[in-house]
């Protein structure tokens, strides 16, 4: 399935994925992605080569070349879903349509549909802090609000949703706070990525890669799983939950 740019169209029965960095897709990750034909929508792979024409009126964050291929993601999922909507996946195997998910998410009033989370799949978000401090979605929180939060988000974790594939309405409250936030935290992070960006697709904070410990600074959940693991939850009388969940298995 060859990557291609296209053209702005409606958000309905269009699913983005993200490959951002310079690495080679492995054989696993192909054979996943060859599955997604299974959703019977039209797949867009934006990869280094065709992001340019998806940017919308609004350029990517500063922050965005820094960040890693995993963290990239992470943002343009917020960016894509704002501006454009639609759907998102991992690579990962699929193997059911998502047509009744996107048709039953355009006849409601509801502004997305995820599967629900799974209860080791929420994000630990007492663990995330950036120059000593917390966050808890546009404010600043403390390690105690935090861990009670996941606490509580551990138990109802069936009313979240997860964050390797959803369907969004573009330009609604919920993704433009989810936008918001993410790039509030990448203001944070800026100066930090200047002096150490990311340098391997899955870098994390103190892992020494061979040339010492990683200096990189994003906590690996902070710009996806700490938002939309709480976000969701405010939200959750307004998305959905009918999407069919993706394999977890054999997919690196």
């Amino acid at each position: 399935m060859a990557p291609r740019a296209r053209a702005p169209q409606p958000w309905e029965n269009r699913v983005f994925v993200f490959w951002t960095g310079s690495n080679e897709m492995s054989e696993a990750r192909r054979r996943c992605l060859e599955t997604l034909v299974s959703t019977q929508c039209d797949i867009v792979v934006v990869n280094n080569d065709n992001l340019a024409p998806w940017m919308a009126t609004t350029p990517l964050h500063p922050a965005y070349p820094f960040l890693s291929p995993i963290h990239r993601s992470d943002y343009l999922r917020a960016y894509f879903m704002h501006h454009h909507g639609g759907g998102y996946s991992d690579i990962k195997r699929t193997s059911q349509t998502w047509l009744p998910a996107f048709r039953k998410l355009k006849e409601s009033s509801a502004l997305g549909v995820g599967y629900p989370e799974l209860r080791h799949g929420v994000a630990k978000i007492a663990r995330s802090r950036v120059e000593g401090s917390y966050y808890l979605l546009e404010r600043k929180s403390s390690y105690l609000r935090n861990y009670l939060l996941y606490r509580k988000l551990k138990l109802f974790h069936g009313r979240l949703i997860g964050n390797c594939a959803f369907i969004f309405k573009p330009g609604t409250e919920f993704t433009s706070r989810w936008l918001a936030i993410v790039e509030s935290r990448l203001d944070i992070l800026l100066p930090h990525l200047r002096n150490h960006p990311a340098r391997y697709p899955k870098e994390r904070q103190g892992v020494d890669y061979g040339d010492g410990p990683s200096k990189y600074t994003v906590p690996w959940s902070l710009l996806l799983g700490d938002i939309l693991a709480p976000l969701s939850f405010q939200y959750r009388t307004k998305i959905l939950r009918d999407l069919p969940m993706p394999d977890f298995c054999e997919y690196e």
